[in-house]
Parts: C-alpha cells; structure tokens; sequence
C-alpha cells in the first residue's frame, strides 16, 4: 500500500485520504436521503421506494435484537449501517484513477481509526441510552449476580467485556475491509479485466454483509444494556 496523504492541521496529523472518503460519503447519503424525501408521495417512486425499504431493513435490525424498544435507537443503528455500507461499497470504485498528491483514496473503513471512531460512538451510544433508560440503576450490572458482596467479584469481568466490545467491532471491520482493498490492488496488478472484476465482486459481498454485522452487534449490544432486567 501506498504512502497516506497526511498534513499537519492544529498541531495534528490528519489523513486526507480518509478524510476526503468520509465527507464524500456522508455527502452521498444525505444527497441520496434529500432526494427521497423531498416529494414523498402515497404512490411512491421508485428512489421512495428504494429508501423505504433500507428503512425497513434497519428496522429490521432493531426489531430482530430489541422489539418495538428498538426504535429508541433505530435512527443511530441505521445511520452506522448506511455509513459503513457506503463507506465499504466506495472503496471497490475505481477511484484509483483519481491522482492526488499522495497515496490513492480508498473505503474509509480501511483506515482504523475510521472504525475505531464508530465502534466508540457505540459505546457512547449504549452507556448514554442505558443510563437514559434505567438512570443510575444501569451500572448495577458491573456487580452482578446478585448478592452484591458476591458480584464485586465479578466486577472486573464485567467491566472488561463493555472494554472489549467496541475492540472487537474495530478490528473484524477494519481488517476484513483492508483485506479486500489489498487483494483489490494485487488483482489490478496482475491482471486488468477478469481477476479484478472476479475480486471487486466478492468484496462488494463483504462489504454488505460486514455493515450488517457491525450494525447488529451494535443493536445487541445497546439492546443488552438497556434492558430493564439487565
């Protein structure tokens, strides 16, 4: 892989590689949301129709780990898995062929720190949606089972698995993302037509299936955390 295209902004290195991926991203979507929605309609075009049925599979997600309490947090669950989803199909384009001054653009989900922030706007999602849920009650949960002076014990235990969550998030995407961008580039290099076409293919099959994933466990794990029994 190529050099990142990095520059010093307030005293910080900021990658403009992903950088750019991201906005692009973001601006896709909501582009893609403002055209749906601007002329909604009992009979629904078909870019309506197109949007409400990615309503319905988020919901989907939510309902399938949650119920109907799934919807206090459909919108955030559906935003990680549009983002991801776009993030991860952006990088099979050919946006090699765009040169810039540094490095080449790729999926922004193939840079770490890209998933390591959204596995932490999860945890800041299930920490505050649980304590929004069940106040103070929520970190009951670190000292159970119940007597207390028997869940202290289990305290470190807990704790480390709310620590391990979002890492596991992180890298299963990062990777399996990154994975596909490597194998993209060396199939570019050995052959132009069949193999690439064969690979981009594949990783387009990846790239769904590892938003879905990441936007499930999230839903899993806010759903676990703010149940009332939890």
């Amino acid at each position: 892989m190529e050099h990142e295209w990095v520059v010093q902004l307030a005293g910080q290195t900021v990658n403009l590689n992903t950088l750019i991926m991201v906005w692009m991203g973001m601006a896709l979507i909501l582009s893609a949301a403002w055209l749906a929605t601007r002329n909604l309609s009992v009979a629904p075009t078909r870019l309506q129709v197109v949007s409400e049925g990615f309503y319905d599979l988020c919901r989907s997600i939510t309902m399938s780990t949650a119920g109907k309490r799934g919807d206090g947090f459909l919108y955030f669950v559906g935003s990680l898995f549009l983002f991801i989803l776009t993030s991860n199909v952006m990088g099979q384009l050919p946006l090699r062929l765009i040169h810039i001054p540094s490095g080449e653009l790729k999926a922004a989900t193939a840079d770490i720190n890209t998933t390591a922030a959204l596995a932490f706007c999860t945890v800041l999602m299930y920490f505050g949606y649980g304590i929004y849920k069940k106040g103070f009650r929520y970190f009951k949960h670190y000292i159970s089972p119940d007597p207390w002076y028997i869940g202290i014990f289990f305290l470190p235990i807990n704790l480390l698995e709310d620590i391990t969550r979002p890492g596991s998030l992180l890298i299963r995407l990062y990777f399996n993302i990154l994975v596909g961008e490597i194998l993209s580039s060396i199939a570019m290099s050995v052959t132009p037509y069949v193999l690439p076409s064969l690979v981009i293919f594949l990783e387009l099959f990846v790239a769904v299936i590892q938003a879905y994933i990441f936007a499930i466990l999230s839903s899993v794990y806010i759903s676990l955390l703010s149940e009332d029994h939890h």
